[in-house]
């Protein structure tokens, strides 16, 4: 661990002063690095030679917008639908509450009555709402220069993929962060990583989950938390996170 420690900080020291990879071959293999570790830390310098101003600035500095859908199942390639998406704005810890993007989303569809009871989202509730063709685009619009986040941010993903593929053979392209890899790392201690458990465990009140405005603020709460949290860590910056999580996500 203690070599680990070693290495993760002379990468970061490194990133920190612009150094590109072409120096950085005398750290592979060093500290227990494998070649998974190796694989991380080209990637990660490949994106530090592309976007060095974002990855050197502090996390207190950057600005994020928690992302939250609840959608009629899993498997949007097997008929699964969007029916709710909601964003609320981050600049560093603080929470803008009223900069919130919020709307239900009409499936072609029904909603099957567990997600309704899960979600309290009925069909009379998106009889008159917009398509998600037609609230996309201020939705992405929305997203703009932030870091989108979410506890597990996977699932926006997999809807946002398979909706802009079909409809525009594009993909999702702004920059993501997963919160629960975040939880996984900083909190060990729990036996499980749940969106709840860590809430609970962050001391933060759990109220109408399941429902995506208020997931979205809880999640921006919990992001806040997690970033004090980091910096005790010495985790100031986006590069120095994504270093983090690699040795510590192991």
């Amino acid at each position: 661990m203690k070599e680990s420690n070693g290495l993760f900080a002379r990468i970061s020291q490194m990133l920190a002063r612009g150094i590109g990879k072409q120096h950085m071959g005398m750290f592979y293999g060093q500290g227990g690095a494998d070649l998974r570790q190796e694989a991380w830390t080209r990637s990660l310098l490949q994106e530090s030679q592309r976007h060095a101003d974002l990855l050197q600035t502090p996390l207190r500095e950057l600005v994020y917008t928690s992302v939250d859908i609840e959608t009629t199942g899993f498997y949007p390639e097997r008929g699964a639908e969007v029916i709710s998406i909601a964003a609320i704005r981050m600049n560093g810890r603080e929470i803008a509450h009223d900069d919130l993007f919020s709307v239900y989303v009409r499936p072609s569809g029904c909603i099957p009555d567990h997600i309704t009871v899960l979600t309290g989202i009925t069909e009379n509730m998106v009889a008159e709402a917009p398509p998600l063709g037609e609230v996309f685009a201020s939705f992405e619009a929305f997203l703009t220069n932030t870091i989108v986040i979410g506890y597990y941010i996977g699932h926006e993903l997999k809807f946002f993929n398979h909706f802009l593929w079909r409809s525009s053979y594009r993909r999702f392209t702004h920059r993501t962060l997963e919160m629960k890899k975040v939880a996984e790392c900083l909190y060990p201690q729990l036996t499980e990583h749940r969106m709840e458990d860590v809430l609970e465990w962050a001391g933060i009140s759990i109220k109408n989950r399941h429902h995506a405005q208020s997931d979205v603020r809880m999640t921006a709460e919990l992001w806040s938390v997690m970033q004090k949290s980091l910096e005790i860590h010495g985790v100031q910056t986006l590069a120095d996170l994504y270093v983090y999580l690699t040795y510590k996500g192991k």
